[in-house]
């Protein structure tokens, strides 16, 4: 009687290479589809206004308010109560000029508030952003 195995001279292998080609598809599929969004960006329905002027200089101060009162400072969230603080800590010079994007369902007094935290800061040069309307 023969006990002894006969031994497989073709070992079983796992073809990888199907696999690594399907991962690189799903992995283009997501990349395709995927949407970056910007964080530190709000959604804004800014009001219109029959005169506008072009977009602030890079060394202007960019204050972005929704209607909620969110603010982002230069990509940066930011509390109300903490605003004149920031705004004098990030000016270069008391002239440095401030543009501030309101949403048109922003309250007034949030506006006054940022307005206020400006002046506190000692910035005086303060533009609204408007829509130019159609």
């Amino acid at each position: 009687m023969n006990f002894h195995r006969r031994r497989l001279l073709d070992e079983p292998e796992i073809n990888v290479i199907s696999m690594v080609d399907l991962v690189l598809v799903i992995l283009l599929f997501f990349m395709v589809s995927t949407t970056f969004t910007k964080p530190g960006i709000l959604k804004l329905d800014l009001p219109t206004a029959s005169s506008t002027t072009p977009e602030p200089a890079k060394a202007s101060i960019l204050i972005d308010m929704d209607a909620a009162g969110q603010l982002i400072i230069n990509g940066r969230s930011m509390p109300l109560a903490d605003l004149a603080g920031h705004l004098k800590a990030i000016s270069s010079n008391p002239g440095q000029a401030v543009h501030l994007r309101a949403d048109r369902n922003s309250t007034q007094q949030q506006i006054v508030m940022v307005l206020d935290a400006a002046r506190q800061a000692g910035l005086s040069r303060i533009s609204i952003g408007t829509l130019k309307a159609p």
